[in-house]
């Protein structure tokens, strides 16, 4: 018999003896038995229900574990492969829209690649590129986020007067900084898109890689250059010039004197010194007129982190050969954002939905905010 059935037993005996008691044809002896076996009976169904409910929470983080790796397993890792999650979504051959936030020639369409592939051939989806400038330049800058679309920051004004050392009850000099000048720069808005067929975007894995190396990738070049571009461009940089028939040591000394103009003019220390491959490759073979060493050490003894004079060195053919820039690039400037990259797709653009095609946009907005000039000096060889 199980509990259930004893408890509606024991119900219907008690409610028996009650009636019998009443009657005067039983004792209270009796109908206290009947109460006690009832009252046994309801114990043993509380523990049993006490020791299901303990059997369940030890199983439930087992479950929520198991549940969790797989909504970690699924969870996309990527920009690309976020995107790919959301076009999952979508029907071929239907009109849609996506706005995926973040995190080729410019008339070309990215078709599967022709040739028929039997079942004996090994077909390697991974594309060859070509060149990948190395996007170093926003790492050397500090980094800001605003809310709005404009900043305005101030830059403070040159000291006046100059403290010194005064004898006792004479008078003390006063110093004064001049008023603050306001610098507005505003984000711009740096884009980039491509066109894929619906054959090449049901292949998801190949779209998510096209959107990680290749979209990605030009707009993280366009960012690079942008940066450069508006840093030269700063109105307040500090300039140099390096004589046309200058040696290897007369560019390294120029080097060294604008690191020591960008401490003594801003008070920072230069963190990063920015060149072409081509002013690195001419530095680095240099050697001595008498004993043909190199200056920096041979072939063999290569350096871990380029630096010139214990500056860290960043090469990129974002800055022109002949064109140096040494600064102060974490406290002197840095690089304002608003949200992050966002990738957006519709096949409803121009006549991509008659052809089957997909337009794939990537963008983002931001700023350079060169808050002390006096921190960065470019130099310029002469022709």
């Amino acid at each position: 018999m199980t509990l259930k059935e004893r408890f509606e037993a024991a119900k219907a005996a008690l409610t028996e003896v009650k009636s019998a008691v009443e009657a005067g044809e039983k004792s209270a002896e009796d109908l206290q038995g009947a109460i006690t076996e009832l009252e046994t009976v309801q114990a043993q169904i509380k523990a049993a229900d006490e020791a299901e409910a303990l059997m369940k929470g030890l199983e439930t983080p087992k479950a929520e574990k198991a549940d969790k790796e797989v909504e970690e397993k699924a969870m996309p890792r990527t920009l690309g492969e976020n995107f790919v999650e959301a076009i999952k979504a979508q029907t071929i051959g239907k009109k849609f829209d996506l706005n995926i936030p973040a995190f080729k020639a410019a008339t070309d369409t990215q078709t599967s690649p022709a040739g028929a592939v039997d079942f004996a051939t090994t077909f390697d989806k991974n594309v060859v590129t070509g060149a990948r400038v190395p996007l170093v330049v926003r790492d050397l800058f500090g980094s800001e986020t605003i809310s709005g679309s404009t900043l305005v920051y101030l830059v403070e004004g040159a000291m006046q007067g100059a403290p010194a050392v005064t004898a006792e009850g004479a008078e003390k000099p006063q110093i004064h900084f001049g008023d603050p000048t306001p610098k507005t720069v505003s984000l711009k808005k740096i884009a980039c898109h491509i066109k894929e067929s619906d054959e090449y975007i049901s292949d998801y894995p190949f779209l998510a890689s096209a959107i990680n190396g290749r979209l990605l990738y030009e707009l993280g070049l366009i960012e690079q250059n942008t940066l450069v571009t508006d840093l030269l461009g700063t109105s307040g940089i500090q300039t140099g010039t390096i004589a046309a028939n200058a040696t290897v040591t007369d560019v390294a000394d120029a080097i060294l004197q604008a690191a020591m103009d960008v401490q003594q003019s801003s008070g920072f220390a230069a963190d990063a010194i920015v060149l072409n491959p081509a002013d690195w490759y001419a530095l680095r073979v240099g050697k001595a007129s008498g004993t043909g060493q190199y200056f920096g050490g041979g072939y063999f003894g290569a350096q871990d982190v380029p630096n010139l004079w214990g500056i860290p060195v960043c090469v990129t053919p974002a800055v022109a050969a002949g064109t140096i820039v040494v600064g102060a690039f974490k406290t002197c400037g840095s690089v304002v954002g608003k949200g992050g990259v966002s990738v957006e797709a519709t096949n409803t653009n121009e006549d991509d939905f008659v052809k089957n095609l997909m337009t794939i946009r990537a963008e983002e907005r931001l700023a350079l905010a060169v808050r002390r000039p006096a921190g960065f000096k470019k130099l310029t060889k002469a022709s």
